[in-house]
């Protein structure tokens, strides 16, 4: 999926290049512009590990919207785009490191990359704090350079491992339905969010988003669906609840996460058959009386 991105005048620009070893670090700050990613028409495959020293930014990639706090460490694939929209004075620190220097399978890349920002686990803290002392260090030797470098591309690996030690297929199952229940609780508290996503809802949960999927398939759904499928059954109800009549369905749809009224409706009518306006007024309206703008 493409990204519109901003124009050029409009994005940030880098205040600060240099390699060390064999990863290169750039750093951009300044007032909130967007940065952008745009990847090389052709490059040899690589990733970039994003770290916030100082504001805050959504991150947009993949189709998908997350949020990215100071500390949090991010993965993006070098060769797909993605654009960081800042939301004030920020310094950001991206370290391209060359994938040939990952000791990292394909689907641990991808893991990695899936993941919304974080900074919690028992890695994450240590290469974020190594971020920081490169960014702020003087000019390293050569040698000093490449052992950094190395430890840089060691943790990175240290944290594909740590996705991998997931519960698997191999987890009790009580367990399993244990995690199952908390993930639906979590989804069922922040059905209001505009923002909740599989990749926000695996984040919360400590869990990696493979994982999260392969959990609401053995339910026999997704986790897109699921979310989709609650926040109609919340919405239905508060049509239908005695003493709501003038509440309206632009409303509604708000205060569910819906992105529009018309989203809304669309879903609504496709998954009960009948528009969410009808709904309402057949259950909260008195015998005769009609409605007066009911989509408003």
């Amino acid at each position: 999926m493409s990204l519109m991105m901003p124009a050029p005048a409009d994005t940030a620009r880098p205040t600060d290049t240099r390699t060390l070893g064999f990863v290169r670090v750039t750093t951009y700050r300044g007032a909130a512009r967007p940065v952008v990613h745009d990847p090389e028409s052709a490059t040899r495959p690589y990733l970039l590990l994003g770290l916030h020293t100082t504001g805050r930014a959504t991150l947009d990639r993949r189709g998908t919207t997350e949020a990215c706090g100071p500390d949090d460490l991010f993965l993006c694939d070098g060769t797909e785009p993605f654009v960081l929209h800042q939301a004030g004075d920020f310094v950001l620190h991206l370290v391209r490191i060359p994938r040939h220097a990952l000791a990292v399978t394909d689907r641990q890349v991808r893991a990695l990359t899936d993941r919304a920002p974080f900074a919690d686990g028992p890695v994450a803290p240590l290469l974020g704090s190594l971020l920081r002392q490169l960014a702020a260090a003087p000019g390293q030797s050569s040698g000093t350079a490449l052992r950094l470098s190395a430890s840089i591309a060691e943790l990175v690996a240290l944290l594909a491992a740590a996705e991998d030690l997931d519960p698997g297929p191999k987890d009790h199952g009580r367990e399993r339905e244990a995690l199952v229940r908390r993930l639906r609780a979590y989804v069922d508290a922040h059905l209001w969010d505009r923002n909740l996503t599989p990749a926000s809802v695996a984040a919360a949960q400590h869990i990696s988003l493979r994982y999260l999927h392969r959990l609401f398939e053995d339910q026999g759904s997704t986790v897109g669906r699921w979310i989709q499928h609650r926040r109609l059954e919340e919405a239905r109800r508060e049509l239908a609840r005695p003493g709501r009549a003038d509440i309206t369905v632009a409303a509604v749809a708000r205060r569910w996460g819906f992105a529009s009224a018309s989203h809304f409706s669309r879903s609504f009518r496709a998954a009960y058959g009948i528009a969410p306006s009808d709904w309402r007024d057949g259950r909260t309206r008195p015998s005769g009386q009609t409605a007066q703008n009911p989509d408003v």
